[in-house]
């Protein structure tokens, strides 16, 4: 079996949307969310960003 890697990358208004949620989300929620995607990935990055700014720790 094999596994197929792709690349997912936002554009700038889909970043922005993704960031725009991430500020309506409790500190909890942004880390649920940073947790389902590994830390991976343009989410990953974006859920990143927002725990960084808001000072969340996991």
């Amino acid at each position: 079996m094999t596994i197929d890697e792709t690349t997912t990358i936002l554009d700038h208004v889909a970043a922005e949307a993704v960031r725009m949620m991430l500020s309506k989300m409790t500190d909890h929620d942004v880390t649920v969310v940073f947790q389902i995607v590994g830390g991976a990935g343009p989410i990953g990055d974006l859920a990143a960003e927002a725990m960084e700014i808001r000072n969340i720790d996991l």
